[in-house]
């Protein structure tokens, strides 16, 4: 079975609101690169991908609110709730061979990130 670009998205967002860490590293390739433009940071492996989501503090989840997919990319508007606050967040995915192998996240509204608890996650020098 072909699994397409939409379903991919969207089980990386299911599995990552449920928690099912097994099920969301099945989505990822190991040499995936996550970039944030706006914080200067990065990181360069599925397994640090996964390691961010799972070490994200607070109580939250992402709201799909828009996913538009062309062939292997897709980009989405989520709205991302940690605790009591809401954050809109768009997101640019690139999947190749059923596998996600890039991720760009960008925040509309300016923010300083928290702190992290993934050595995985990087941050470019200005």
């Amino acid at each position: 079975m072909n699994t397409s670009t939409r379903q991919i998205v969207e089980s990386h967002w299911a599995c990552a609101n449920r928690r099912d860490w097994p099920g969301f590293e099945q989505l990822l390739d190991p040499a995936l690169r996550y970039e944030v433009p706006q914080t200067r940071e990065y990181i360069s492996s599925g397994a640090g991908y996964l390691d961010m989501f799972r070490t994200w503090p607070g109580q939250w989840v992402a709201t799909v609110k828009t996913l538009v997919c062309e062939g292997a990319k897709a980009a989405c508007i989520i709205d991302f709730t940690v605790d009591a606050e809401v954050m809109v967040g768009i997101s640019v995915f690139e999947v190749t061979a059923g596998k996600i192998v890039s991720v760009t996240d960008y925040w509309p509204e300016p923010y300083e990130p928290p702190a992290r608890k993934s050595p995985h996650m990087k941050r470019h020098s200005q």
